[in-house]
């Protein structure tokens, strides 16, 4: 049997024991390990005065680098982790439809298997931002004329017969802070018999 014991600040702590032995162990969720390295991805990402030249490794690392924070983000999301603001945060981004060509999807034919002409803006949630790159089936950086980042093309699995995304840089910087500020005031846990498990609610 598990009861919770307090939210305070960036802990979180539940209780677990049996009726039968009540042995009890007691575990700690820390976060703030994981927004000190959200924190250091965002500043990372920003634009710099002499950004470095292109290299291979430059590119792969930040392809690598923006997954990885995003997939914390979900993760600390499925956690519950954040409050109401992160689920009701809304994140700007352009897709571009497939145009039904059949060959394989690779970076340089981006513009043979996405007509770029027909560009639509549309608003998403967090969850399906990190999703796009946490079961990406291809993620391709873009640099501006300055050489700093400018965003990302990228489409999951799912949606790869269907849309590329343009991620712009400065939304998902936006998503990387506000990870690193928002905390649950208050959480609900209720069990879930049927799961058998402690379902998670903050405000």
């Amino acid at each position: 049997m598990k009861k919770p014991l307090a939210e305070a600040g960036g802990f979180f702590y539940c209780l677990t024991y049996t009726l039968s032995d009540w042995c009890f162990i007691l575990m700690v969720i820390e976060s703030h390990y994981w927004r000190e390295d959200l924190k250091r991805y965002a500043k990372s990402f920003a634009p710099k005065k002499r950004p470095p030249r292109w290299s291979e490794r430059l590119v792969v690392n930040f392809e690598k680098d923006v997954t990885i924070a995003l997939f914390m983000v979900r993760r600390l999301a499925e956690a519950g982790r954040f409050s109401s603001k992160m689920r009701d945060h809304r994140v700007n981004l352009s897709r571009f439809r497939f145009n039904g060509r059949p060959h394989r999807l690779i970076y340089k034919d981006i513009c043979e298997l996405y007509d770029l002409s027909t560009e639509e803006a549309v608003v998403k949630d967090v969850g399906f931002l990190c999703n796009q790159f946490i079961h990406a089936d291809f993620t391709y950086a873009h640099r501006g004329g300055d050489r700093n980042w400018e965003g990302l093309y990228t489409s999951s699995d799912f949606e790869k017969k269907r849309w590329v995304y343009w991620v712009p840089i400065t939304e998902i910087i936006k998503v990387l802070e506000l990870a690193v500020l928002d905390y649950p005031s208050s959480m609900r846990m209720s069990y879930d018999a049927d799961k058998e498990e402690w379902v998670v609610q903050t405000d």
